[in-house]
């Protein structure tokens, strides 16, 4: 609670030292327009700071209301982040021109010129300052609003020494951690995913976990839509950690009944939910392994579920030259999967990529996401063994995607 409180005070700070970009920089604008961009920008920013922190303190009164609660989550995320990108710069400013004047203490002509030169490089600073801020804005709205179903279709090509001969070519089509209870019942994005999904041709297609928040009764209304997702060979899923139900206070008890009760819209949704089991998929007399493992997750606080059990999930399993392995949580394959057992590519789900951050394709890849977990998104390679981390297509807490587009993954594997 005194952490939350800190950053109230301290975005509220952020609103009066950013005003000072907009004072500096409205300077050379007519006296008129001057006060109306000024008093336009406290009012606008204050609102949205008291409006936020009001139904952020009082959020059981508005538990009913989903439109509200996602604009408290994403309106004091985007508020916060605008400022302090504004800040970051208007503080560099401040600083330029403070070391500059203790630095250049000289004659009143030469004082006079420098001053002339501080005040031009500042308001340059200044300027960058609202620069960057306006992108932010933009950004977060963009993903707050059209970006969150900006679907993004990844191809991931990958090479086998011991891929059977008639699986040469196998394309597989991964999503993961639609967490449905987010939508609020908003299908047309959904059905336009399908479609893609299914003009991908896919002889396989593979969820690996989560369908809802927390309960399973938000997935019902969504049964037609994903009975909808067509492969030539088959449909497969896992659970996710959200699957068992959300927080500490989900009793055992609680958590079967969650589990099986999504398991049971996945299964009439037309996947094959794999419990700990495994299936033998077979073309043209060559067989390869597809396993599924129950959630296994690692967290400090230690509630998230951890019924995986890899051994149990190839009990009986025939000997196969190829296994791949749906885990929900891309922690399993560092604790139990690398370098432990003979499992060549691993698919992921989980992190969201962090629904946040900035990515250059070839070159690199920032996000929150990558302080918690050592795989966030993407492919990993260790030794043969292959790791894919799906970015996930719903969102949760923060309705967005700000540069982490929701993504639809096809593998295409290859015999090398």
């Amino acid at each position: 609670m005194i952490a939350y409180y800190l950053i109230l005070f301290a975005t509220g700070f952020l609103i009066l030292y950013s005003y000072r970009s907009v004072h500096l920089v409205t300077k050379q604008l007519s006296n008129r327009w001057k006060w109306i961009v000024r008093i336009s920008y406290l009012v606008v920013t204050s609102f949205v700071y008291l409006t936020t922190v009001y139904i952020g303190v009082n959020r059981d009164d508005f538990r009913d209301n989903q439109f509200l609660l996602d604009y408290a989550v994403s309106g004091s995320i985007t508020l916060s982040v605008t400022l302090l990108s504004i800040c970051i710069f208007q503080l560099i400013a401040d600083l330029v021109l403070l070391i500059r004047s203790t630095l250049w203490k000289v004659k009143t002509s030469k004082t006079q010129e420098l001053n002339a030169g501080s005040m031009s490089r500042r308001t340059f600073l200044n300027k960058t300052a609202l620069g960057i801020g306006g992108f932010m804005l933009g950004s977060f709205l963009w993903g707050t609003t059209k970006g969150r179903f900006g679907w993004r279709i990844l191809t991931n090509q990958l090479s086998f020494d011991n891929l059977p001969n008639a699986f040469d070519g196998l394309r597989i089509v991964q999503i993961s951690d639609l967490h449905l209870g987010s939508f609020n019942k908003n299908f047309e994005p959904m059905k336009e995913a399908v479609e893609m999904i299914n003009e991908l041709n896919p002889d396989y297609i593979v969820f690996t976990g989560d369908l809802v928040n927390a309960d399973p009764a938000e997935a019902e209304p969504w049964v037609a839509i994903f009975q909808g997702l067509k492969a030539k060979l088959g449909k497969f899923s896992v659970l996710g950690n959200h699957d068992y139900g959300w927080g500490e206070a989900v009793t055992d008890e609680e958590k079967i009944k969650n589990s099986n009760g999504v398991a049971e819209i996945n299964r009439k949704m037309g996947f094959n939910i794999l419990l700990n089991e495994h299936k033998i998929l077979e073309k043209d007399g060559d067989k390869i392994g597809l396993v599924g493992v129950e959630n296994w997750g690692y967290s400090k606080e230690g509630w998230f579920p951890t019924k995986g059990d890899y051994k149990k999930s190839i009990e009986g399993m025939e000997d196969v030259p190829f296994k791949i392995l749906l885990s929900h949580d891309p922690t399993h394959w560092d604790h139990h999967i690398l370098e432990k057992e003979d499992v060549d590519l691993t698919l992921a789900g989980h992190t969201h990529g962090g629904q946040m951050g900035v990515r250059i394709p070839g070159l690199f890849e920032i996000s929150a996401a990558k302080l918690f977990y050592k795989r966030f998104a993407g492919l990993y390679k260790q030794g043969n063994q292959h790791l894919y981390v799906n970015r996930g297509m719903g969102f949760l807490i923060f309705p967005g995607r700000v540069g982490m587009p929701p993504e639809i993954t096809l593998h295409e594997l290859r015999k090398s």
